[in-house]
């Protein structure tokens, strides 16, 4: 299943690009575009983007904000009106925590922007998350 990446306000980008492509192939993804968005409006207009294409999308950055940027709360308000079917907390021992919503068909991915903090997220209960979509999917 083809994804895209979107890193929102992010740091060492390439780093963390290259530690969730580490999970991709066990997830049987494949990453299809990357974009980047520092703001909120562009961050917006990016994931509708996002979505036209693809069923999952994962951002990067943007957790470790408490005012308007926070992605949480952009989300937050984003969704506001539409039906979540579900949404779950990632744990993370060793930073912030990720989130994953799934209304219908899509899912958005949540992940800090750290490389070592994302690879413990990937390695956690998000990985039968995405298994089972993608079960469901092919």
């Amino acid at each position: 299943m083809d994804c895209r990446i979107v890193f929102y306000s992010a740091r060492k980008t390439s780093l963390c690009e290259r530690a969730l492509k580490k999970s991709f192939s066990e997830l049987g993804l494949t990453l299809a575009n990357t974009s980047f968005a520092t703001e909120c409006m562009g961050l917006g207009a990016v994931l509708i983007n996002a979505f036209k294409k693809y069923n999952l999308v994962f951002v990067i950055g943007g957790l470790c904000f408490d005012n308007y940027r926070s992605i949480k709360k952009i989300i937050s308000n984003a969704v506001a009106d539409t039906k979540v079917d579900d949404c779950k907390k990632l744990e993370n021992k060793i930073g912030s925590d990720g989130y994953v919503l799934r209304a219908q068909n899509q899912i958005l991915v949540l992940l800090p922007d750290e490389p070592e903090q994302i690879e413990n997220i990937m390695q956690g209960n998000i990985r039968g998350y995405i298994k089972i979509y993608n079960k469901v999917e092919v």
